[in-house]
C-alpha cells in the first residue's frame, strides 16, 4: 500500500508556522511523479491523435451529420430538428432516430458559428474530449487502485481499440464519456463526505444539475438519477432530501429539452422489452467485454486475456458485493439494462463502463495477488503489467483510422452534390442511401428506401412518399440488385439529369 500524506507538524521556523519535514517533502515529491507522468501521457496521446485526423468521413455510420446539422440550426435560429433527413418506417437503408440529443451540438455549435462545417475540427475537439475523460477516469481509479495500477489502466483505456481506434469520429460518446466521469466523481465526493446529509439542498442541485449535463449529451446520463434514487432507498427506505433537491435541479432542464430540442421519445421504436433478444444483448455485451484487449496482431491473445480478466473482475465483484450496492456498482447496472433492452448491441455503448470493469479487473488482481507468499508478488505483478502493455504497444504502433473509407470527400460525390444543389429546390426529396449525410452534403431533404425488395415493395413506396429526385449508387450492392432495376421500369417515368462513373441522378417527371 502507499502511504497516506497527512499534514506534517514539522518544525517551527522563525515563527511563520509549521512547515513540512524533508522525508515528508521527500513522499510528496514521490507522490506527484506518477500524476505527472500520466498528465503527459494525455498529452502525448492527444497529439497522436490530432495527427492521425483525416478530413473525410466513414459511409456508414452517420449519426455525425445530425450532430452537425443539429448545431448548424442552434446557429442560425432555426427549428432543432429540422435538418432534411425525412424518416420513412419502410426504409432500411437508414435505421435511425429523427432527432439527437442537444448537448453535443451545444457544445458544437460555438465552433460551428466561427469556423462553419469544419469536420476536421470538430474531429479534433472529439480527440479533446476523449483525452481528457482519462483523467476523471485515473481519479476513480485512484480510490481503489494504487498510483501506478490507476496510470496502467488509462494507458490501457487511451490506448484500447475503443479509444485510440475511433478518436477519428464525430460523435456524442467522447463528450458523455468526459461529462459521466465527473458527474460520478461529484456523486461519490458528496456521498464521502456525507455532504447529502450536511447540505442535502445546495449539494442536490448541484448533483440534479451535472446529471443534466450528462443527460442533455446522452439520455443515459438519466442512469445517474436512478443510480442516486437506488443507493438512497437501499440506505433509508424512503426518498432523502437530497434526492428531492437533485430531482428539483434535473426535471427542468428535461422538460425544456423535450419541449424545444430533442424528444427523448424519438428513441422510442428501439427498444425491445422481450426476454429472449435482451439474453442475446446481454452475451454480445459480455463478448464485448474482451473490446479492451482488441489488436491487430493476434485474435486469440484478445480472446485470453478476456478469459482471464474476466474472472479477476468476477472476484472484484463477488468482494464488492458482500458489502452492498454502491452508487458505481448501480449505475453501471442501469446503463447495462438499457444496453440490453436496445435494437442492437454495439460495443461502444459500453464506452462508460469499460472503466470501471478495468478497476475490477485491477482490484480482483491485487486481491489475488495476496494470497501468494510476498516473495512472489513483484515479479507476478511486472509480468502481468508487461502482458497488459502489449496490446496498447501494438495499437499505438500499427492501428491507424483509414482514410480511403470515406464518402463525402470523395470527388464523384461532391460532383453529385453540387449538381443536386445546382438542379432541385430547397424543399426536394432526394431518395439516397444514404439520407443524413446527403441533407448534410446539400441542404435538401432525403430519404432512404426499402433496400430489402422486391421491386413491388419499391415501386410502392415511391408512390407514397413521392420523391423528387432519385439517386443510385452503382458502387452498393443493394443498389445493383435492388433500385437499380426497379428505375429502370418505364412505368416510374424518370429521368436522369446527371450521371457519374458511381452516382446517377434521376428525375421524377410524374408523381
Amino acid at each position: 500500500m502507499e502511504p497516506n500524506l497527512m499534514p506534517a507538524s514539522g518544525l517551527q521556523s522563525g515563527g511563520t508556522g509549521p512547515t513540512q519535514s524533508a522525508p515528508a517533502i521527500q513522499r510528496t515529491k514521490n507522490s506527484l511523479v506518477i500524476p505527472v507522468v500520466a498528465a503527459a501521457f494525455l498529452v502525448i496521446l492527444f497529439a497522436m491523435m490530432a495527427a492521425e485526423v483525416t478530413p473525410g468521413m466513414p459511409s456508414e455510420g452517420t449519426d455525425w451529420a445530425m450532430y452537425v446539422m443539429h448545431a448548424r440550426n442552434l446557429v442560425k435560429g432555426l427549428p432543432y430538428t429540422q435538418t432534411g433527413y425525412v424518416f420513412q418506417p419502410e426504409s432500411t437503408t437508414e435505421i435511425a432516430a429523427t432527432s439527437y440529443p442537444s448537448g453535443f451540438p451545444i457544445l458544437l455549435a460555438p465552433f460551428y458559428a466561427v469556423f462553419g462545417p469544419d469536420l476536421k475540427l470538430f474531429k479534433v475537439l472529439n480527440c479533446a474530449f476523449l483525452v481528457l475523460s482519462l483523467w476523471p477516469i485515473y481519479l476513480f481509479a485512484r480510490r481503489s487502485l494504487r498510483q501506478i495500477s490507476s496510470f496502467l489502466l488509462i494507458l490501457s483505456l487511451g490506448l484500447s481499440a475503443l479509444y485510440f481506434g475511433s478518436f477519428n469520429a464525430i460523435g456524442s460518446d467522447a463528450p458523455y464519456q468526459l461529462a459521466a466521469f465527473l458527474v460520478l466523481l461529484l456523486l461519490l465526493r458528496i456521498y464521502d463526505r456525507r455532504l447529502n446529509e450536511t447540505d442535502p439542498w445546495k449539494w442536490g442541485l448541484l448533483a440534479g444539475f451535472s446529471i443534466a449535463c450528462a443527460y442533455l449529451i446522452r439520455p443515459f446520463g438519466l442512469a445517474f438519477l436512478l443510480a442516486v434514487a437506488g443507493f438512497d432507498l437501499l440506505k433509508r427506505h424512503r426518498p432523502s432530501t437530497f434526492l428531492i433537491a437533485t430531482i428539483t435541479a434535473l426535471l427542468p432542464p428535461i422538460v425544456l429539452n423535450n419541449l424545444l430540442l430533442h424528444k427523448d421519445s424519438s428513441y422510442s421504436y428501439q427498444f425491445t422489452l422481450a426476454i429472449s433478444p435482451i439474453v442475446q444483448h446481454a452475451l454480445a455485451y459480455i463478448g464485448f467485454l474482451s473490446y479492451i484487449f482488441v489488436n491487430t496482431v493476434s485474435h486469440a491473445f484478445r480472446y485470453v486475456l478476456w478469459g482471464v480478466t474476466l474472472i479477476l473482475a468476477l472476484i472484484a465483484v463477488i468482494r464488492r458485493g458482500r458489502a452492498a450496492l454502491g452508487l458505481t456498482e448501480l449505475y453501471v447496472l442501469v446503463i447495462f439494462a438499457v444496453d440490453c433492452a436496445f435494437w442492437q448491441p454495439f460495443p461502444r455503448y459500453l464506452l462508460s463502463i469499460f472503466p470501471v470493469y478495468m478497476v475490477y479487473i485491477f482490484d480482483g488482481f491485487q486481491t489475488l495477488v495476496t494470497r501468494v507468499p510476498q516473495r512472489f508478488t513483484l515479479p507476478i505483478q511486472v509480468s502481468a503489467a508487461v502482458v497488459l502493455l502489449l496490446v496498447p504497444a501494438v495499437n499505438a504502433a500499427l492501428l491507424r483510422p483509414d482514410a480511403s473509407d470515406t464518402l463525402i470527400t470523395a470527388p464523384r460525390y461532391e460532383q453529385l452534390c453540387a449538381e443536386v444543389r445546382r438542379q432541385t429546390a430547397p424543399d426536394t426529396l432526394v431518395i439516397f442511401w444514404n439520407p443524413r449525410v446527403l441533407a448534410f452534403s446539400t441542404g435538401r431533404r432525403s430519404s432512404g428506401w426499402p433496400s430489402e425488395g422486391p421491386p413491388d415493395r419499391i415501386v410502392t413506396y415511391f408512390r407514397r412518399v413521392l420523391p423528387d429526385y432519385i439517386v443510385t449508387d452503382n458502387s452498393r450492392p443493394d443498389d445493383r440488385r435492388f433500385l437499380i432495376p426497379v428505375v429502370r421500369d418505364a412505368s416510374l417515368q424518370l429521368a436522369t439529369v446527371y450521371q457519374n462513373d458511381r452516382f446517377s441522378l434521376l428525375r421524377v417527371l410524374r408523381r
